[in-house]
């Protein structure tokens, strides 16, 4: 997980320890004709490549993975090919697949976006009577610069003239919603894919739970690379089921015995004081294990099964009725009618992107989302309605069973729980 930061000058950038957080294997700033960059690095791909990454005709900050480069370090093969013509530069954003956000700067152009599903954080200001500009990972140093901080919107890349310092903004991919394909074997080929291209055996840590959306990403990590590193906090989990998962993995199982109350305070006070953000059940778990677990063992990313519930299931079924989907229980014939669906009702799969991306942020480490990955969600879109309605996340449960590998239909997890806000919370 690297720290991006941009503006025009460095005047009023406050402090920038969060931001280098990010990044703990090195930060840059440069301030030149064209603006103020600021790059805090961790590489996972590839070469260690410096950021500010000067290419030919720009100048390009880049936080993120993606996997259809050329298997080398994916900040030089994407600012290798960046150059001074708007339209070039907008092609090779759209064919990314991964988790990403950049910040591309020329002469004529700023050019900024996350990935289609907001899977890094990408925060900026903008006003065009002014002609300001700032974009950071934290909100936060956007807000103290300007007094507030906008989200990018996800599937969408962000285009200011610097001439007339107008803005403009492309929607990224467009998705083709034909449903003809009959079968799942293209989603399974593409999800092997999506798991091959994230998991790292020597850096890589899997999240295990008793659920259907690590589950299936444990299978598939399992049977691709033999052995792999595993952990769970089994609160509010299945027991028998991470008990069977565990004999497979031999997964460490980690209690969550510690306050972690100086993390949750820090990061609600000093990125985003948000009740939407931090109160979650699943904040403290996490902490907890890439505190005591994943950053101890020196591990650099982290596999989470993000995207399942909002995509796949558009939670049919789920939390006892208590979450109404868009699809409210089937998914339709004309796909149109209803996608996209996974941010609807309080921007679920946002809020959960956003979560992750801070805390793992906070400890300088990556996440990475396989069931996000934009091949295998197109090629799900295309299988027809009815293999889709044909019950709870119906691809994941075939390809469990095709690999024989165990699950639950019981759906116990910390989701169902009544959860109330603890005491660290202290509002500026």
């Amino acid at each position: 997980m690297c720290g991006i930061l941009f503006s025009q000058d460095s005047n009023k950038i406050p402090d920038l320890s969060l931001l280098k957080q990010r990044g703990p294997e090195g930060f840059n700033e440069q301030e030149n004709d064209l603006g103020y960059f600021a790059h805090s690095m961790l590489n996972t791909i590839g070469e260690n490549v410096k950021q500010p990454y000067h290419g030919k005709h720009g100048v390009l900050l880049y936080n993120g993975s993606v996997y259809n480069g050329t298997g080398g370090n994916d900040t030089a093969w994407l600012g290798s090919r960046l150059d001074d013509n708007l339209e070039n530069t907008i092609e090779i954003i759209k064919v990314l697949n991964g988790e990403f956000a950049l910040i591309y700067v020329t002469n004529d152009h700023i050019v900024f976006c996350a990935d289609h599903f907001n899977q890094r954080n990408l925060w900026f200001y903008f006003d065009q009577p002014s002609k300001q500009i700032t974009i950071s990972s934290i909100p936060d140093i956007v807000h103290q610069k300007h007094g507030v901080s906008w989200h990018t919107n996800e599937n969408k890349i962000y285009v200011i003239d610097k001439k007339t310092f107008s803005i403009d903004i492309v929607t990224n991919k467009i998705w083709d919603l034909q449903q003809g394909t009959n079968h799942f074997d293209y989603v399974m080929e593409e999800f092997e894919k999506a798991v091959k291209n994230r998991y790292i055996p020597e850096t890589s840590t899997n999240l295990l739970s008793s659920g259907f959306d690590s589950g299936v990403i444990n299978c598939a990590t399992h049977k691709l690379f033999k052995e792999i590193d595993c952990v769970c906090d089994p609160t509010y989990e299945v027991k028998e089921t991470i008990k069977e998962r565990m004999q497979i993995h031999r997964s460490v199982v980690l209690k969550n015995e510690d306050d972690h109350q100086r993390e949750q305070e820090v990061m609600f006070n000093e990125i985003l004081p948000s009740d939407t953000v931090w109160i979650d059940p699943s904040v403290e778990p996490l902490i907890n294990i890439l505190k005591k677990y994943v950053g101890k063992r020196n591990k650099k990313i982290v596999l989470f099964g993000t995207g399942g519930d909002e995509i796949y299931n558009d939670w049919h079924e789920q939390r006892e009725g208590s979450t109404i989907g868009r699809t409210n229980g089937q998914f339709p014939s004309t796909l149109k009618l209803l996608w996209p669906w996974y941010n609807y009702n309080n921007d679920r799969l946002r809020l959960v992107n956003t979560r992750n991306d801070f805390i793992c942020g906070y400890f300088g480490i990556e996440a990475r989302n396989p069931l996000l990955d934009v091949n295998l969600v197109q090629a799900w879109l295309n299988t027809t309605c009815t293999i889709k309605n044909q019950g709870y996340k119906s691809w994941m449960k075939a390809y469990m069973d095709q690999e024989d590998y165990p699950y639950t239909m019981k759906k116990v997890h910390w989701a169902m729980e009544d959860y109330q806000p603890e005491s660290w919370k202290k509002l500026k």
